[in-house]
């Protein structure tokens, strides 16, 4: 968490247990795990090459000297031989004037240029000319079920951790009840701040705009020439329905889908949803069905216009023809939406892959030897503060309190050791932040990342006699105070152009 920055910037509270996320994205990282051995088709769409090659750095072979060319001019008399022919067309006084004055074009070899890595770093190897991948990450409501939106941040976290050597650059959308505005990450600084960002979201929307998020993500990759052939990566849990055929033929031959859906959730089809898709779908049968329905529509006005007896009995038997061809194409399409409506993005996909959801008391359910790990650790932590204060292992502190409180909901047989080692880490927390003056050994902790603990351990109290929402009461009031003050000495000074007077303390 640190490398990427990630304390720097807490300015609110964390996402309900946001620790979680690198749990799982720990248990996934096991190759024996299932989750991971189903995730492997993803997370390895642009595996890093051999790191052993010798030829690693290398991504354009050398090429001799004579096989690239530019135009350039000549610069003897004895280069005339080897100009662009079409000059001996010119007329013997031109070409003699443009000999002299050495203005005649010949092409000339140079030395070829070998487009290496812009950087040595073993993380991120950020070049216009690699893959690119274009991320679409799902926050509608239905992802707060079964920690699917931890499941989902720690698998972009893994596909981008070990992808990040290999792609050129990244672009990041979210969508929920509309789509989110786009990140880009070219360099490390940029791809640090995805990372980061990626842990800050929450699943908030109502709704799942999947077929909006994927033609603002065609359009963005069709008009923009840097996003030319990038992969799309959606990952969701799968609850939209989406124009197929339509979206088929804007992705073309030069756009791929993959897709991660985590969970089963299907979306549940009724009639009305059968009636929308007869009447808004692009596939042939709907197109066949409305045309069927329209000739339907005017054989019904001629009949109620229509005098012979004769003329009535001929449009009745086309009527009965048509209802029976409408009523077989109805059947036939309200089967083929019972059957695939909501999963279309499985067969848009060239890679997709389908993960369960988690079941907490299996994975976060620990034997006594990670139990004892736990305790160890906690106990490791306290003694570190008690002799100093250093930020980081504050910081490592409050997450690890933040987690204990998580791992006794699916630990109940060993929560009372859980709740003794998140107690021990408590006192010291409240030690150290509710101290009303920082000591000799707190210098390095700023007041800002006092606030970001706070913010941290917001979830809990840290004291009974003094709780975190009344120590962020009591110093916004001190900051409002700050504020109004200052403001009243600008207007003082302004006015009077002298400094106000100060009340002594």
């Amino acid at each position: 968490m640190e490398s990427f920055g990630f304390f720097d910037t807490v300015e609110e509270h964390l996402p309900d247990d946001f620790s979680i996320i690198y749990d799982i994205a720990r248990i996934i990282e096991d190759l024996g795990h299932t989750i991971a051995q189903s995730l492997a088709p993803i997370l390895e769409l642009n595996e890093p090459s051999d790191r052993n090659s010798q030829t690693e750095h290398i991504m354009v072979p050398n090429v001799a000297d004579a096989e690239e060319y530019e135009a350039d001019l000549i610069r003897n008399v004895a280069e005339v031989r080897n100009i662009y022919p079409y000059q001996f067309l010119l007329p013997e006084n031109v070409f003699l004037q443009r000999l002299a004055e050495r203005s005649l074009w010949m092409p000339r070899p140079r030395k070829p240029r070998n487009f290496r890595y812009q950087t040595e770093s073993d993380r991120f190897a950020p070049d216009d000319r690699k893959q690119k991948v274009y991320i679409l990450f799902d926050t509608s409501s239905s992802m707060r079920q079964y920690y699917r939106i931890h499941l989902a941040k720690a698998i972009a976290y893994l596909f981008l951790r070990r992808n990040q050597r290999e792609l050129g650059t990244i672009f990041f959308r979210t969508f929920d009840i509309g789509v989110g505005d786009l990140l880009t990450a070219r360099d490390l600084p940029g791809f640090d701040k995805l990372i980061s960002h990626v842990m800050h979201i929450n699943a908030v929307g109502n709704g799942t705009a999947l077929q909006r998020a994927l033609q603002t993500a065609i359009d963005d990759i069709s008009h923009e020439s840097q996003l030319s052939h990038a992969q799309i990566l959606v990952i969701t849990d799968g609850v939209a329905h989406i124009d197929f055929e339509k979206l088929r033929e804007q992705l073309g031959d030069h756009i791929t889908v993959n897709t991660v859906k985590i969970g089963s959730a299907r979306m549940h089809v009724d009639a009305k949803v059968i009636e929308d898709q007869i009447y808004s779908s692009s596939s042939e049968d709907a197109k066949r069905l409305r045309d069927l329905i329209s000739q339907k529509r005017d054989l019904e006005l001629q009949l109620s216009t229509a005098s012979g007896h004769l003329r009535q009995e001929g449009l009745r038997s086309q009527l009965g023809l048509l209802q029976r061809q409408i009523d077989t194409l109805t059947e036939r399409i309200g089967l083929h939406v019972s059957e695939h409506y909501g999963l279309e993005i499985e067969r848009l996909s060239t890679v997709y892959v389908n993960v369960d959801d988690i079941i907490p008391q299996e994975m976060f359910a620990f034997p006594e030897e990670t139990i004892r790990e736990i305790e160890e650790l906690a106990e490791a932590l306290v003694d570190v503060l008690r002799s100093e204060h250093q930020i980081e292992d504050i910081k490592r502190a409050a997450v690890f309190y933040d987690h204990l409180h998580l791992l006794m909901k699916y630990n109940s047989i060993d929560a009372p050791r859980l709740d003794k080692a998140a107690r021990e880490l408590e006192t010291m927390l409240d030690h150290i932040l509710n101290k009303p003056t920082a000591g000799v050994e707190d210098i390095s902790i700023s007041d800002m990342e006092r606030m970001q603990l706070r913010n941290m351990l917001g979830a809990g109290t840290i004291s009974d006699k003094f709780s975190l929402a009344r120590m962020l009461r009591l110093l916004w009031m001190k900051v409002a105070r700050w504020w109004r003050a200052r403001r009243q000495f600008r207007m003082f000074r302004s006015i009077t152009g002298k400094s106000a007077p100060r009340r002594k303390p």
